[in-house]
């Protein structure tokens, strides 16, 4: 099945993390306000418990990269005693205070598509369950912003999408490979500065912008 995409305007698919929210600062606080929660539960070193944490958080073999998993696996070992509902409500809360998160020209850019008739999507990759990333998404605040979300667990170049029909605006090098393949419309790589993937390079010609607002006069040419 192919997703169809309407109207006569442009259509945009906009990554979520590092593009659009600063998805390192929400992980560190949240890193760092459950290793409190666990020291004062369990009586433990609140450093030692923070390392554990962010050892074990991580993308890889035998590492755990959602927060409710991680919650859970240290929950089930000896070495701490917490209650885990208590827990994953911290994390929640963090979550829905998301609008904090978001870069500066996340929210003008997508008044400025909006204002303009065209369609806005998020296409987000979660690689574990999807609820950890919803629950971002709707403490953002920028649903009211676009037409739609596709969570995906795949290479963003494996959706069924008429890419030539789609602009694409990404930060990660693995996926704007992977879109690129598609030949889709346009895609912009948004290389922000001391971005997490700012110092890789990719291996093909690709526009590429510093930040949001500079695409503006970009998809006016469009």
């Amino acid at each position: 099945m192919q997703y169809i995409l309407g109207g006569n305007k442009l259509n945009f698919f906009i990554d979520f993390d590092h593009t659009l929210y600063r998805t390192e600062i929400l992980v560190k606080n949240i890193l760092s306000e459950l290793a409190n929660f666990i020291a004062e539960s369990s009586g433990k070193n609140y450093n030692e418990i923070l390392d554990n944490l962010k050892d074990k958080f991580s993308r890889g073999k035998d590492k755990i990269y959602d927060t409710y998993e991680l919650i859970e696996y240290f929950s089930k070992t000896d070495k701490y005693n917490y209650d885990e509902n208590k827990a994953m409500e911290i994390v929640n809360e963090l979550m829905l205070e998301g609008e904090k998160y978001l870069y500066d020209d996340a929210i003008p850019f997508l008044k400025y598509l909006k204002q303009e008739k065209h369609k806005v999507y998020i296409l987000t990759y979660s690689e574990s369950g999807l609820s950890y990333q919803s629950i971002k998404l709707a403490g953002s605040g920028i649903l009211k912003y676009v037409d739609g979300v596709f969570e995906t667990t795949t290479m963003k170049g494996k959706m069924p999408l008429d890419y030539s029909k789609c602009i694409f605006i990404d930060d990660k090098p693995e996926d704007l490979i992977s879109l690129c393949s598609r030949n889709p419309q346009m895609v912009y790589r948004i290389r922000r500065q001391n971005g997490k993937y700012a110092d890789k390079e990719v291996n093909f010609r690709i526009e590429e912008v510093e930040n949001l607002m500079q695409l503006v006069e970009k998809i006016k040419n469009i």
